[in-house]
């Protein structure tokens, strides 16, 4: 009989003669894959390091950080700095952070190498700590590791965004296992840090005091206590980053691809409205969730998007930070992947152009690349750069309406019982 005889037949979905299902079917397999994607994902983040400077918010992390380090309060920087007291608005605790690294070796390079190691931490507590399927974890740690979208929007630019990512990971997953000092300590970090998770702390409170009742003080207090301390460096002029904070809400016509500028091109958009759209969807959000209609991580996730969309200088960086939470809780079959890659990568090149101009190999199409992206503050930019947040979004209401999302939730979604 000959060797094609006995051969048993490939089974489907076999993909260069092997099926991945079967290369890391072992434990042993699956931890080498993990690591082995994070290795390259790294590797691919230092190549980019080494062949890119950064971006606006880089120097900027970097001027004021170097203030710092040289004795000038970073909230009170010189008139005639590089850039205006106006721009000193992030959180003490993130300027002292970038301030420790910069002392250790003064260079941009340090604190962009603390972002590949945070993306690093986020594709292994992917890989080993998410109750996911190993197909899910995979298409999303080679997501996150390699697309261009997320590789231009957070590596070759530089963005403190990283750290959110991780950040929102590692809360969604305390929520998910029922964690709730975890869970705390990472909604404590991403506002001491970025003031990001002050969003969902009336859905946390909320939660906590649904299973803790009068226990639940103590995290809350722990929180309150974490957020007045982190504003201790540099106190009082610390305190200005809110009010200038504050201050870029009354930027008007709205900047970059925030969804406002589409507002403002019909005539209909004030600055008034970024804080009146912002409190109503926060407390929409709250009331949904008070109401058990979502579980406690769509009120996280949500509160992220009421937090930042209405805001009038969107870039394509933020608008990235809302959609990557939505899916952590999304079951990504693969022709959604595949659909997914598509608009991102199609968003990747219109952010390239808008912001770095035509790719010298595209040139001889520069004509109408611009014509299609356009460039930044342009409804075209805000309509490429919304659509993938639009996409997954759609993907995450039909699973919701059809009672698949959010993965791995309990059959009684949303609503928690004291614990005796």
């Amino acid at each position: 009989m000959s060797v094609n005889a006995t051969r048993r037949p490939e089974p489907r979905g076999r993909l260069g003669g092997v099926r991945v299902v079967e290369v890391v079917r072992s434990p042993a397999g699956w931890g080498f894959a993990v690591i082995t994607i994070t290795l390259v994902a790294t590797l691919v983040r230092l190549l980019i390091i080494a062949h890119s400077h950064g971006g606006t918010d880089l120097r900027q992390y970097t001027y004021y950080s170097r203030l710092a380090l040289h004795g000038v309060n970073p909230f009170a920087p010189p008139q005639s700095g590089l850039f205006p007291p106006f721009d000193s608005n992030n959180p003490p605790l993130e300027v002292a952070a970038f301030t420790g690294l910069l002392a250790i070796h003064d260079s941009p390079t340090t604190i962009r190498l603390l972002f590949v190691v945070s993306d690093a931490l986020l594709l292994l507590l992917i890989g080993f700590r998410y109750r996911r399927s190993r197909g899910w974890r995979i298409g999303f740690m080679v997501f996150y590791g390699f697309n261009p979208f997320v590789l231009f929007a957070y590596t070759a630019f530089a963005e403190d965004k990283t750290l959110l990512v991780l950040g929102i990971a590692c809360w969604l997953l305390a929520l998910e296992r029922d964690r709730e000092w975890s869970a705390w300590a990472a909604a404590t970090a991403l506002t001491v840090f970025k003031f990001l998770g002050a969003f969902a702390m009336p859905a946390l409170a909320l939660h906590s005091w649904r299973r803790r009742r009068v226990r639940a003080l103590l995290p809350i207090g722990a929180f309150v206590i974490a957020f007045l301390l982190s504003n201790l460096p540099w106190f009082p002029q610390s305190l200005d980053a809110f009010s200038r904070r504050d201050a870029r809400l009354a930027v008007n016509p709205p900047l970059h691809a925030s969804p406002t500028l589409l507002l403002s091109r019909i005539g209909v958009y004030a600055p008034i409205e970024a804080k009146l759209l912002t409190g109503a969807a926060i407390i929409t959000v709250l009331g949904l969730f008070a109401t058990r209609r979502i579980e406690v991580r769509e009120a996280v996730v949500w509160s992220l998007v009421a937090g930042y969309i209405f805001l009038p200088d969107d870039a394509f960086n933020r608008l990235l930070l809302i959609t990557l939470p939505f899916m952590l809780l999304l079951e990504l079959s693969l022709r959604r992947w595949i659909a997914i890659w598509v608009v991102s990568a199609l968003a990747a090149l219109g952010a390239v152009i808008a912001t770095r101009g035509v790719p010298h190999e595209l040139t001889a199409i520069a004509g109408p690349l611009r014509a299609v992206f356009a460039h930044e503050s342009t409804v075209c930019h805000v309509l490429w750069m919304n659509l993938l947040p639009a996409l997954v979004i759609a993907y995450y209401l039909i699973d919701r309406r059809a009672g698949r999302a959010p993965v791995c939730g309990s059959p009684a979604r949303g609503i928690e019982q004291p614990v005796a």
